[in-house]
């Protein structure tokens, strides 16, 4: 994992394929106890929004015919939706971007079970509200009622929309609540980073300018960039989908180009995604014909069905990302596939995503709260919210973004070239020449350190290449790489 680099949905949830929440009736670690508490009071949520639905169609069809007229159509667009469900080609909805990040403090945000609760209370006292609202409605003069009713409504509508968000909520208290539990010392570690870079900006905040740079990605081979014009570099990015509502491939194709484009001093950088739909009976028969002929383990999954993701990913052709459903919860697969959950995404979401796609990392730290019997509270820190891979929610493609991804293309394309005149061309000079390429423009660069002392001793330089393996000692020991270690210190043994 990178310096700053909290974990990322792809690194966590690989390939599964179960539900967010723990089934096993064995484990009751507290976590699970208290968010099983909490699902009970988030279906009563939805059950209270279902009979307050109920009884407001009811008591207006039995007002005056014209304000049923009136505001029927708007009400039956209100019905509530049905339980979110996840699984094969379960699509969410694409919904608004909120405003973009402005230039606020850093803080540390926090999702728990008692948060969740605290969600689902007011929700329950605001159908209060509007229970007795709706018992008095019928009672206002003629004139009055359509206006009473058309804020019920309103107001009813609201609800709906937050009982979403809080499915949300509790979506992600399963999903980080479940990787606390199963690695704490890993979040031990990740915590204490997260404290002492609270602390150190804690100190100068005042002063303190957001973060200018960006983690460097390390982007998949198949991405390409076009500098055929001065002024304009266009990334391009193949994509497979076997997502056959193209009305939702072309909304996810408009809100990646949108939000990956920028000018910056009369220089354009966009993103552009070349992408091809595979029928699932291609993708997992490889024919669409002779449906009779086939073996029940050829069949593609039906839809709302439960896929192991990874094997469903491994399907694909390997020279592209993938855009594609089956998830709990909106993730990144193997590196290289979106997986997309049943909730509610906005495009800037989807923008992070496909960052990852690209190779860039999270860039926010997260920890946690041992809150005993409540779970834990999950903590996480944002040192820039303008930056989209430091926040999802309200950052921008940034200009630095496409630089630092078109100077790690530059990079891997001089690391290539250097492996390819030290291994397959028998030239350690021309290698060695193209690895000071790289650490010319990544003093850091792990593999180019280790590649020039190899290839400064196969040109027998070998007094040139002892001050780059001791280098790559301390790297190697930082990256606790048991087997570079035993290579550096067995050559640093050989030149005592």
């Amino acid at each position: 994992m990178r310096k700053w680099a909290a974990l990322s949905f792809g690194t966590l949830m690989l390939g599964s394929a179960v539900p967010i929440r723990a089934q096993s009736a064995a484990s009751e670690s507290a976590y699970i106890v208290r968010g099983n508490q909490v699902e009970a009071h988030q279906h009563e949520l939805k059950e209270r929004l279902d009979r307050f639905y109920t009884n407001l169609s009811e008591q207006l069809q039995h007002e005056d015919p014209g304000l049923l007229a009136m505001l029927g159509p708007l009400l039956t667009t209100l019905k509530p939706p049905p339980p979110l469900a996840y699984g094969y080609q379960v699509l969410p909805r694409i919904i608004e971007d909120g405003p973009p990040g402005s230039v606020t403090k850093p803080h540390v945000a926090t999702y728990s079970w008692p948060w969740s609760e605290t969600l689902i209370s007011r929700e329950m006292m605001t159908l209060d509200r509007l229970q007795s609202d709706l018992a008095t409605a019928s009672k206002n003069p003629a004139d009055g009622k359509r206006a009473a009713y058309e804020a019920i409504i309103a107001e009813y509508k609201k609800a709906v929309d937050r009982r979403r968000l809080i499915d949300a909520d509790i979506n992600y208290n399963w999903l980080w609540q479940r990787q606390i539990a199963n690695d704490r010392p890993l979040f031990d570690r990740l915590t204490a980073r997260l404290n002492v870079v609270v602390d150190q900006l804690g100190r100068s905040l005042p002063e303190k300018e957001p973060e200018e740079s960006t983690i460097g990605p390390n982007p998949p081979d198949f991405v390409r960039v076009d500098q055929s014009t001065s002024r304009a570099r266009i990334v391009i990015v193949p994509f497979y989908t076997d997502i056959l509502d193209t009305t939702f491939v072309e909304s996810f194709r408009r809100a990646i180009e949108t939000h990956w484009h920028v000018y910056v001093d009369g220089n354009e950088y966009r993103v552009v995604l070349k992408i091809t739909t595979i029928l699932p009976e291609l993708l997992y028969c490889g024919t669409v014909d002779n449906r009779e002929k086939r073996t029940p383990e050829c069949f593609p999954p039906a839809q709302g069905a439960h896929i192991n993701l990874e094997a469903h990913v491994a399907k694909f052709p390997a020279d592209g990302a993938v855009l594609t459903t089956g998830a709990a919860s909106l993730q990144l697969v193997a590196d290289r596939a979106i997986e997309l959950g049943p909730h509610d995404v906005a495009p800037r979401a989807l923008a992070h995503e496909f960052g990852h796609v690209l190779g860039f990392p999270d860039v926010y730290l997260r920890g946690y709260k041992d809150l005993g019997v409540d779970g834990f509270e999950v903590m996480e820190f944002v040192p820039d919210y303008a930056d989209i891979m430091m926040s999802p929610g309200a950052g921008s493609v940034l200009p630095r973004h496409f630089k630092a991804l078109i100077a790690a293309m530059e990079i891997q394309d001089l690391m290539q070239a250097g492996l390819d005149a030290l291994y397959k061309q028998g030239d350690p000079s021309e290698a060695a020449t193209r690895f000071r390429q790289v650490l010319a423009r990544n003093p850091d660069h792990y593999g180019a350190t280790l590649q020039l002392a190899k290839a400064l001793d196969r040109a027998g330089r070998p007094d040139e290449a002892l001050p780059v393996w001791r280098k790559m000692l301390a790297m190697a020991e930082a990256a606790n790489d048991a087997e570079t270690l035993h290579t550096v210190r067995t050559r640093l043994a050989a030149a005592r």
